[in-house]
C-alpha cells in the first residue's frame, strides 16, 4: 500500500510508537504512586498514543470517502483528547481540593465539546479550529499561579516550551505560511513536525518533573 502523505503519517507513527515506550516508562517507573496520580500518568499516556496515531494512520491510509471523513474526524477530535488528558496529570499533582475538581472538570468539559464539535460539524473554518485548540491548549493560565507555587520550575519550563510549539504549529497551520515544498514538505507537514516537538516537551515535564514530585 502506497502511504498518502508519507512525511505526515510516518512522522507521527513514529511518534505513537515513542508513546508507546513513553507509557510502559510512566507505569513501570511510578507504579507505587497513589491510584488517583497513576491513573492520570495512565490517561496522559494513553491520550498521546491515540493523538499520533490518530494522526498516522489518517495520513497514511488510502481509503474511500466516507472512510476518510471518519479517520479525519477521529484525527482532529484527538487532538481534544491530548489537550486534555496532558492537563489531567498536571492539575492533579500541581492542584488540590476545589482548584483541582474544577480545573479538570473545565479541561475535560470543554474538550467533550470540542469533540461533539468535530463530529458533527467538521467542516468549520481552519481558523476558528485553529483558535479553540490554542485557546483550550493555553488554559493552564487561569491557575497558574497555584501551579507556578506547586510544580517545579523544570515543569513549568517545558510546560511553556511545549505549549510554544504547539502554538507556533498551529499558526502555520491556521495560516498556511512556511509552505517550502508543497505536496511534499509543505506547511502541513511542518506543523506535523511542531506537534511532535511539543509532545515530546510536555512528555518531559510529566515523566522527569511533575510524576516526580513527593
Amino acid at each position: 500500500m502506497r502511504v498518502k502523505e508519507p512525511v505526515n503519517a510516518w512522522s507521527h507513527l513514529l511518534t505513537a510508537a515513542a508513546a508507546v515506550v513513553g507509557l510502559i516508562y510512566l507505569v513501570a517507573r511510578y507504579s507505587e504512586q497513589t491510584a488517583g496520580k497513576l491513573s492520570s500518568l495512565i490517561i496522559y499516556g494513553a491520550s498521546l498514543i491515540v493523538l499520533f496515531l490518530a494522526s498516522g494512520l489518517y495520513h497514511a491510509i488510502r481509503t474511500t470517502p466516507k472512510k476518510e471523513l471518519w479517520l479525519r474526524k477521529f484525527d482532529h477530535i484527538s487532538i481534544f483528547l491530548l489537550i486534555a488528558g496532558t492537563y489531567t496529570p498536571v492539575f492533579a499533582y500541581g492542584l488540590h481540593g476545589a482548584w483541582q475538581v474544577t480545573m479538570l472538570s473545565v479541561v475535560w468539559g470543554l474538550a467533550g465539546l470540542g469533540m461533539v464539535l468535530k463530529l458533527f460539524f467538521m467542516h468549520i473554518p481552519r481558523w476558528i479550529s485553529t483558535l479553540i485548540y490554542v485557546a483550550l491548549g493555553w488554559i493552564a493560565v487561569v491557575p497558574f499561579v497555584k501551579l507556578f507555587q506547586t510544580l517545579p520550575t523544570g515543569a513549568i519550563l517545558f510546560m511553556f516550551l511545549g505549549g510554544i510549539a504547539y502554538t507556533i504549529g498551529a499558526v502555520i497551520f491556521g495560516t498556511k505560511k512556511l509552505d517550502f515544498f508543497p505536496g511534499k514538505f509543505g506547511f502541513h507537514e511542518v506543523w506535523h513536525m511542531f506537534v511532535s516537538a511539543g509532545g515530546v516537551l510536555h512528555f518531559v515535564m510529566v515523566a522527569f518533573f511533575i510524576a516526580a514530585m513527593q
